[in-house]
């Protein structure tokens, strides 16, 4: 009967604790001020450029291809060599080379690098040591000093506490998140509430998450309501044009991309003239 007390006044401790957090982190994040996060009205972004096939993603000329037909940002797969102790622009390993050789992210820096944004994928994160992560952040910021290019890299992970020490060192960072579908009621918002808590204590720029399917979203009207003072980056947006116009008309959305392994071009979209 004792353990059985102990349970149920642990268990209202813990929920008393949820409601008591998510009510101070969302009083918090509405005061919040994300001004230095993306906020520009082209806010449709390129996955790995414009290509024709795999082999032509992550490449400087699919991305470049992007740029030039309007696009502000690109996501771009890369990984943190430790044996080279450099970045490596590649989805898988081992890498996947561009014009028969392996290409390096101060190259694609050094090509592109001048005027745009970059958010990058940053696989395997969470599998560097301390040290490693400190080198790791260091050789970003080596090859991204020219024309203040970390003023425009956004770090993607999913490891909060990792992903924290490029905040901390004046990067901005994508917490990547994985809610689920907003079908799931009382499930998703459990689950958004929580992500928010470790964005606002990550200190981090801005979430990202997969909008999910166009009948079954994640980031659907609830979810909007929930994360409406957080910055959002979406990936996987369903191809619709009508979908596409809505969330470029959605403020606290400042970065999206079209399609999931698959070359779209909506960069002439924006919401530059809402306002005007």
């Amino acid at each position: 009967m004792r353990t059985l007390k102990l349970i149920f006044y642990f268990l209202i401790l813990l929920v008393g604790t949820y409601f008591v957090l998510s009510f101070y982190v969302d009083y918090q994040l509405a005061k919040k001020d994300y001004s230095d996060s993306y906020n520009d009205c082209r806010k449709v972004w390129s996955a790995r450029g414009l290509y024709e096939n795999f082999h032509q993603q992550n490449s400087i000329e699919s991305i470049g291809r992007a740029f030039e037909e309007g696009a502000m940002g690109v996501e771009v797969d890369v990984r943190y060599d430790i044996q080279m102790q450099d970045f490596i622009v590649s989805h898988d390993y081992p890498y996947n080379k561009k014009n028969g050789k392996t290409l390096k992210l101060s190259e694609l820096f050094e090509a592109l690098g001048d005027d745009r944004y970059f958010w990058l994928d940053f696989k395997r994160l969470r599998h560097l040591s301390e040290q490693q992560t400190q080198d790791a952040i260091q050789r970003l910021y080596d090859i991204s000093q020219k024309n203040s290019l970390y003023e425009r890299i956004y770090v993607e992970g999913e490891a909060p506490i990792k992903l924290s020490r490029y905040r901390e060192a004046g990067l901005h960072t994508i917490f990547d998140t994985h809610p689920v579908p907003e079908s799931k009621v009382y499930l998703s918002e459990l689950i958004i509430n929580l992500y928010k808590m470790v964005f606002y204590f990550g200190n981090h720029s801005v979430m990202g998450l997969e909008y999910g399917e166009l009948n079954d979203p994640v980031f659907g009207p609830e979810t909007q309501e929930l994360l409406k003072n957080v910055p959002v980056f979406l990936y996987h947006l369903p191809v619709d044009e009508a979908l596409i116009d809505d969330m470029l008309a959605v403020k606290n959305v400042r970065a999206f991309i079209v399609g999931d392994s698959v070359s779209v071009n909506y960069f002439n979209k924006n919401s530059c003239d809402v306002n005007s």
